[in-house]
């Protein structure tokens, strides 16, 4: 009976410090206003983020376009870099974001995958509520 409750106990202790996932600060939903090159208006964005080992899920909802999926990403520290394709001159392109947490704000800079396309476009999205 003792050996079974020491197992009891030492069963336990070992699913107690079993790691428990934790929330990156990257995780949740994040808004900005975008302000896009003339004589293009500035655009709403929301950015729902879920991170897991490292990668990026997730989507975005782009005023003008609608819900887009997170095609790839991942986080490393204090930053993030994640891909979504969208319209861009009528054709789907594929965008690049990166980005630098700071509390409870993004730096990110975006452009369109494909270099010659576009330019840069810098914003800062902050956390919802």
């Amino acid at each position: 009976m003792l050996s079974r409750l020491m197992l009891l106990f030492a069963l336990f202790g070992v699913i107690s410090l079993s790691p428990v996932r934790a929330d990156s600060a990257f995780d949740g939903t994040w808004t900005a206003v975008v302000t896009r090159p003339a004589p293009l208006p500035k655009q709403n964005l929301s950015i729902t983020i879920s991170t897991d080992a490292g990668k990026v899920t997730g989507s975005m909802m782009i005023e003008g376009v609608g819900e887009v999926p997170i095609d790839w990403g991942m986080v490393k520290g204090d930053l993030i870099v994640l891909r979504v394709k969208m319209p861009f001159n009528k054709m789907p392109t594929t965008f690049v974001y990166l980005g630098k947490i700071d509390g409870d704000q993004i730096s990110f800079g975006r452009r369109p995958e494909d270099l010659t396309l576009g330019q840069l476009v810098e914003f800062t999205a902050k956390k919802g509520q």
